[in-house]
């Protein structure tokens, strides 16, 4: 025996389940162009709203009362009631409907006949029609495919249409507008056409029936006037929200007007609305607006021959663009410690992104379109963030006023520089049904349902936009800033330049100048010795702003540290508790056991404390001394043979020339050993998500140790470096790794501390066959 399916399960899946009006008649104008039709139709008609038809229910239970308790009069009060209700008369209606519901009112005799008529005349002349022009169903596809919830026929079609529903239950959506639906339907072929008319009101939570007790059954029709004509009219009657003009002119500047691709200038799905004959003009978007916006950029993420993503950005008034590439092993160091799995990689499948960044107070009139107040509020209307379009039509709820599904906003208030936020981005995520088939609208239409495929999309962008996009217009800011930065030293040296030549000339004046003139020329030098003193005044204040910006780049240096400590213990930290692991499987005394599990619960606490750490200054200084690199670098070396081991990693440590001699420097040992570590800890990061990827990759890490050229070379066969980043990688805060694996200050440290040792760090030349770069060179000639 089966499931057996309570009549109550409707209304889950559609009145309950659809949240919003809009996205129920969306739901209803998709079936139309799935019905191949080449435009849908609203056809609104109301004479009465149902907001007067719940205040008549409240002033008829109230006159009941009156007459039942106080013996009011009933015939005055039905009366009234009846003045009051042709009062609210839609005045937009036509006249012969207006005086059918008038009529119905007059014939009522007592409150019972008057609520009788106003319920049925409600239910009659209140409706709202979704009419296509498509293909229609025959008697047999009401029966088994309309009334089949959750059917699979567009899945199955043969013809291989593309469809923008499937999950066979649209339909029931229209049960969130009205309690009452007839569906009337015809093929081309049919003589007549095919009628379904359903009550939602038998599917309520008071029923105990099952769904195989409650028949709903089509039935033929009238017969066709126009033998040619197909198409469906879903009528939805009783309907339980007020339809007047003003809403829904409302629901069209807010919602239809997004419900198909509005940015791509191609034509949209055609759609007309009129309320009780008057046409509602549904607003475009008038691509004009674009230009002004002062950066873009450009997503495109394929999947063949393998995954990359590639942001075209453009910074349009400051006139500089960049292309970025991110490579299937970029993608799998940012996924690292997520829960996706390498797969989700292709089968996300491939999309595209357009955004445009608006700086809304350098907004200017656009000749042909509006002044600035225009621009700025076409603006304001559009700028949510990211939409998201399958196909041409809207997924909800992304890119709603309340919907930050990209994090934008959360991520520009912790931040500095230039916050790209929702307000500031009109533009749109283009998926398809046929190349993203995992990502899948949720039942309730308001999102993708989670899986590996959208926490993959999410990733992405999230990182696109709050990181590299923002990153890029920060760093030609600064770039502009300093360019055009005065220099208060030079410009205090040309003003004393000046004030010389003029106490000369001056000198000058005076002896020129005959004696009934010198009150001028007193003038004048008083003048200059007033300018003098604000000069004085001036150079005074250049002086204490360069010691304010000094103590603002040392203020800067000690939140640097604060980083870079917290990097390193981090790093050491999990080093430590990586060596702890390897001794697992180790027969230890319970003695030393015991220590190594104290040590581990350590290092434990250490971690949980990095969030917190609140150092009170930079690092003591370490002081340099004589040491042998060969011993040193081999004794880092062989601290991490286990860790090659365990995930696989072949390795070599090589010494040119083979020979005993040492290879002496002057360093701070442990900043040497820092650069080393970093330098490994990198490459066994790297290597281990190409082995994610590649199950018979072969991963090698060799480390050389030049003596000869003063060099020690950490090289892998790992994804390497695009020769285009090859000094962006150096930079703070850089990384392709996940939160929590990386802050992108490693290679950074790294380099500082070479150039500390009057040494240098770097990628070498030479590329492998996809033009990468997989050498660092620790230069140490200088030191």
């Amino acid at each position: 025996m089966g499931f057996k399916v309570a009549a109550r399960t409707i209304l889950e899946l559609g009145a309950e389940l659809i949240s919003t009006d809009a996205i129920a008649l969306y739901e209803l104008i998709k079936n139309s162009y799935d019905a191949g039709s080449k435009r849908a139709t609203l056809d609104i008609h109301t004479v009465l709203k149902f907001s007067e038809l719940r205040n008549f229910g409240q002033r008829l239970a109230a006159a009941r009362r009156l007459v039942q308790d106080e013996g009011e009069d009933e015939d005055e009060l039905v009366e009234r009631l009846r003045t009051q209700l042709i009062e609210r008369l839609d005045p937009t209606a036509p006249q012969a409907v207006r005086s059918q519901f008038r009529d119905a009112l007059i014939q009522a005799n007592d409150l019972d006949e008057l609520e009788e008529a106003v319920d049925e005349q409600f239910e009659e002349l209140n409706y709202i029609d979704v009419i296509d022009t498509g293909e229609g169903m025959s008697l047999s596809d009401l029966q088994d495919v309309f009334l089949t919830v959750g059917t699979t026929s567009r899945l199955h079609d043969p013809r291989n249409r593309h469809y923008v529903g499937g999950k066979g239950i649209g339909r029931l959506s229209a049960m969130r507008l009205g309690d009452r639906m007839r569906v009337l339907t015809a093929r081309e072929s049919d003589r007549s056409w095919n009628l379904l008319t359903i009550d939602w009101r038998q599917f309520t939570h008071a029923s105990a029936d099952t769904l195989d007790t409650i028949d709903v059954v089509p039935r033929r029709g009238d017969r066709k006037q126009q033998p040619e004509e197909q198409g469906t009219t879903i009528r939805v009657q009783a309907l339980k929200a007020d339809w007047d003009y003003a809403r829904v002119k409302r629901l069209a500047d807010r919602y239809f007007d997004r419900l198909f691709d509005p940015y791509s200038g191609r034509a949209r799905y055609p759609l007309v609305i009129r309320v009780n004959g008057a046409k509602v003009p549904v607003p475009t978007f008038d691509r004009d607006v674009l230009e002004e916006a002062q950066a873009s950029v450009s997503i495109r993420y394929v999947v063949s021959p393998e995954p990359q993503l590639t942001l075209d950005i453009n910074y349009i008034t400051r006139g500089r663009p960049k292309v970025e590439v991110w490579s299937r092993d970029d993608i799998l160091g940012i996924t690292a410690s997520e829960d996706i799995s390498v797969a989700a990689l292709e089968s996300l499948g491939p999309f595209t992104v357009d955004l445009h960044w608006f700086n809304r107070q350098r907004l200017k009139a656009i000749e042909g379109y509006g002044d600035r107040e225009k621009v700025k509020d076409t603006v304001n209307n559009w700028a949510n963030g990211l939409l998201m379009y399958r196909d041409g039509f809207r997924v909800n709820p992304y890119g709603n006023p309340d919907d930050d599904w990209l994090g934008l906003d959360a991520k520009a208030l912790g931040s500095g520089g230039y916050k790209v936020n929702r307000k500031q981005i009109i533009g749109a995520v283009y998926i398809s049904a046929e190349h993203n088939p995992a990502l899948i609208d949720q039942t309730n239409r308001e999102g993708l349902r989670a899986n590996e495929e959208k926490s993959l999309l999410v990733l992405l962008l999230r990182k696109a936009i709050t990181e590299n996009f923002k990153t890029f217009l920060n760093d030609v800011e600064k770039e502009m800033r300093k360019s055009t930065r005065i220099d208060p030293t030079e410009t205090a040296a040309y003003l004393d330049q000046v004030s010389k030549r003029v106490a000369r000339s001056l000198k000058t004046l005076h002896d020129l100048v005959p004696r009934e003139n010198e009150e001028e020329v007193e003038f004048l030098e008083e003048t200059f010795d007033e300018l003098q003193g604000r000069l004085a005044d001036a150079k005074a204040s250049i002086a204490n702003a360069e010691k304010d910006q000094r103590d603002l780049v040392d203020l800067a240096g000690v939140g640097l540290q604060v980083e870079i400590v917290a990097h390193e213990l981090g790093r050491v930290t999990r080093r430590t508790l990586d060596l702890i692991k390897t001794l697992e499987d180790v027969d230890l005394p319970p003695r030393a056991i015991s220590t190594f599990g104290s040590i581990e619960s350590q290092m434990l606490v250490i971690r949980k404390r990095l969030d917190v750490l609140d150092p009170l200054g930079p690092s003591s200084r370490n002081a340099k001394a004589k040491t042998d690199l060969k011993e040193l670098v081999e004794q880092v070396f062989e601290s991490h043979v286990d860790q090659f081991s365990r995930y696989g990693i072949d390795h070599e440590l090589r010494i040119y020339p083979p020979t005993t001699r040492s290879f002496s420097k002057r360093v701070v040992r442990g900043m040497i050993v820092q650069v080393i570590e970093n330098l490994i800890d990198n490459a066994v990061f790297w290597l281990r998500q190409r082995s994610r990827a590649d199950p018979a990759f072969e991963p090698r890490i060799d480390i050389e140790i030049d003596v000869d050229d003063d060099e020690i070379r950490v090289i892998d066969n790992g994804p390497g470096i695009p020769v285009e980043r090859r000094e962006e990688i150096f930079k703070p805060f850089v990384s392709f790794k996940p939160p929590g694996e990386g802050k992108g200050l490693g290679l950074f440290i790294s380099r500082e501390i070479a150039r500390r040792h009057s040494s240098d760090l770097y990628l070498r030349d030479g590329v492998d066959a996809a033009g990468r770069l997989h050498t660092f060179v620790l230069d140490m000639a200088g030191s």
